[in-house]
C-alpha cells in the first residue's frame, strides 16, 4: 500500500477558510495555498530534487509554475483536500461538472 506523505488541511481549517467570505476561485486558491505552506518541507526538498537547484529568495514565479505543473494535478487534485474543496464547491457556490462560478 502507497502511503501519503502529505498532509491535509482537513475539513475543519477548509471550513474556516471558506468562512472568511472568498469567491469561488478565491476559496480555492486559498486551500492550495494552506496546503502548499503545511507541505512547504517536503515541496523545498522535491523542488531541489526535481529542479537541482535550491528554493531562494525572489523565486516565487518560479517555484509557482513548477507547482502547478508537478505538484497541483498529479498530486494535490487526487487528496482528501481537494474532495473537500470539491463538496463546499458544489454546496455553496453551484459548482457541477467542471463549472467554475465567479460569485
Amino acid at each position: 500500500m502507497k502511503t501519503n506523505k502529505y498532509k491535509d488541511v482537513g475539513t475543519h481549517r477548509v471550513e474556516e477558510i471558506f468562512n472568511e467570505g472568498w469567491n469561488q476561485i478565491e476559496f480555492i486558491e486559498a486551500v492550495f495555498k494552506e496546503w502548499i505552506k503545511l507541505n512547504q518541507t517536503i515541496l523545498n526538498e522535491l523542488y531541489m530534487k526535481v529542479t537541482g537547484t535550491d528554493r531562494c529568495e525572489g523565486d516565487l514565479d518560479k517555484f509557482s509554475l513548477w507547482l502547478v505543473d508537478n505538484i497541483y494535478l498529479p498530486i494535490y487534485c487526487n487528496s482528501s483536500d481537494n474532495i473537500i474543496v470539491k463538496e463546499f464547491c458544489i454546496k455553496h457556490f453551484g459548482y457541477s461538472n467542471g463549472n467554475i462560478q465567479n460569485n
